[in-house]
């Protein structure tokens, strides 16, 4: 099992995060990423900003000592590479942090082969975004998601020329199925390829369902784990209702105007308890929910990084602010109850009525009329 004791904490005042290693890489980074996709001008209002904000931006990341920053050939039409290249540059912090972009997702509708995870498609966009990055390496190359019909083999080999180039350091895995990431690090294994650094999922108090498979291969493999989508939207920050019996949702934001793509329904049961329990909660603690659901996050030690999305200045230094949060555990321990996932067909037999029929318990194992523990209960 993998443990990561090499957590260490910043020793300037200024500095608000603490740097975690990225899985069994030599790096460290951040605990909290900044995550760029509204880096940029064509996405519209909502996902969009100034160029002078932009900048601010990743500057004041920088002075915080965030060091992992995350972008995508895709964000904002390849400006948010651009833009985030550009600032990096004006501060000469590149070789200072830890650059992440993505590929994946077609690029230009005219071709056919620019998205996917092919070696034409994958050799295509690193040269394209390291172009606009205005870098000659990236530190950590994903897969954005998988296209359902590339061979893993294919990627891979072309991820390790990529390597052998100096185009990239590492590679990542984002959204991708358990399976898929299994298969990909065992043939690593058997071939003496590296492994790969780090998977990027979503997680957050509303999108619970990697604690099934993934956290455990974290935990087990080394693998690191950065998260996408703390806030789940918005959803956790405190500015929208819920109603689920009337399946209607109050208040001002990317969900309401229709400029999310939803990749969480806000009307399931849970979503509506959850929002109910975390505005209870802060306001006996006197914190914003924002600070509260990221803290949540940040007691996790099998995360690696959280990645924030945020539009402006003044949310990253309130986001910033649950690096150094402290909440009673009771409180901890009442979101993580009142947001529990349900569990999924076969884990269910990870649970300990069914360990039990396996291992036995001090009492089963001690009774004297030879009867199984299996007679008592139902088992399938």
């Amino acid at each position: 099992m993998f443990s990561n004791d090499s957590t260490v904490r910043p020793s300037r005042g200024d500095r608000a995060v603490e740097y975690r290693r990225l899985g069994r890489t030599g790096i460290r980074v951040s605990v909290l990423s900044l995550g760029t996709a509204t880096l940029g001008s064509q996405w519209g209002p909502r996902w969009s900003m100034e160029p002078a904000e932009a900048d601010a931006l990743i500057g004041t990341a920088l002075e915080r000592g965030i060091n992992l920053f995350d972008t995508a050939n895709v964000y904002n039409g390849g400006e948010s590479e651009e833009w985030l290249g550009r600032a990096l540059k004006q501060r000469s912090a590149r070789d200072n942090v830890v650059l992440s972009t993505k590929f994946g997702y077609r690029t230009d509708h005219c071709d056919v082969n620019s998205g996917g995870c092919s070696r034409r498609a994958m050799t295509s966009a690193v040269e394209k975004s390291l172009t606009r990055l205005g870098t000659d390496y990236i530190d950590l190359y994903y897969v954005h998601l998988w296209d359902r019909v590339t061979a893993v083999e294919e990627t891979l080999e072309t991820a390790i020329d990529l390597i052998a180039q100096g185009k990239i350091r590492y590679l990542g895995l984002s959204n991708v199925p358990g399976w898929y990431l299994g298969y990909a690090d065992g043939l690593c294994a058997g071939r003496g390829l590296p492994p790969i650094a780090a998977m990027q999922l979503n997680y957050n108090l509303l999108t619970r369902s990697l604690e099934h498979e993934y956290l455990s291969y974290a935990e087990h493999s080394g693998t690191g784990l950065v998260s996408w989508g703390p806030l789940a939207g918005g959803l956790l920050a405190g500015r929208y209702r819920v109603d689920a019996r009337r399946r209607t949702l109050e208040g001002a934001g990317r969900l309401t105007e229709g400029v999310l793509g939803a990749t969480l329904s806000p009307f399931r049961d849970i979503v509506e308890r959850t929002l109910l329990r975390l505005d209870r909660l802060a306001e006996q603690t006197g914190e914003n929910p924002a600070r509260m659901a990221l803290a949540w996050l940040l007691r996790n030690p099998r995360l690696t990084s959280v990645t924030l999305g945020v539009s402006t200045r003044s949310q990253l230094l309130d986001n910033l602010e649950a690096a150094n949060a402290e909440f009673p555990d009771e409180v901890m321990a009442s979101l993580d109850e009142v947001s529990a996932p349900s569990t999924p067909h076969p884990y269910e037999f990870l649970a300990q009525e069914f360990q039990d029929l396996v291992h036995g318990t001090p009492t089963s194992n001690a009774r004297e009329d030879g009867q199984s523990p299996m007679h008592q209960q139902r088992t399938n």
